[in-house]
C-alpha cells in the first residue's frame, strides 16, 4: 500500500486538476516494500491537463508513477475499475 503522504498528495492534485475519480491498482495495492512504482487509473481529467497532472504526480510522489486514463471502456480498464482501490472521487 502507498504511504499516507503519497495518498494525500494524490488527493490534493486530483482536486487541483478536477479529476472525477482516481484508483490505485496493481502491485501498489500490496505491501509497499516490494513495489517499484505507483499504478493509478484516472477519470475526468481534461485532455489539456492530463500530462500536467501526470508530471505533478511524478514530481510529488515518493516513487515513479504509471498513470492510465480509464475513461474509455476496454478489458484492461474494466479490470482496473473492478479491482482498483478508490483513492479519490
Amino acid at each position: 500500500m502507498i504511504s499516507e503522504i503519497d495518498k494525500q498528495s494524490i488527493v490534493t492534485l486530483s482536486k487541483k486538476y478536477h479529476a472525477k475519480r482516481v484508483l490505485l491498482f496493481g502491485s501498489s495495492l500490496f505491501d509497499d516494500s516490494g513495489t517499484n512504482n505507483i499504478d493509478l487509473g484516472v477519470e475526468g481529467i481534461a485532455d489539456a491537463d492530463y500530462f500536467k497532472f501526470y508530471g505533478d504526480l511524478m514530481l510529488t510522489l515518493s516513487k515513479p508513477v504509471d498513470l492510465i486514463d480509464i475513461s474509455s471502456r476496454t478489458k484492461f480498464t474494466d479490470i482496473v475499475r473492478a479491482e482498483g482501490l478508490q483513492i479519490y472521487e
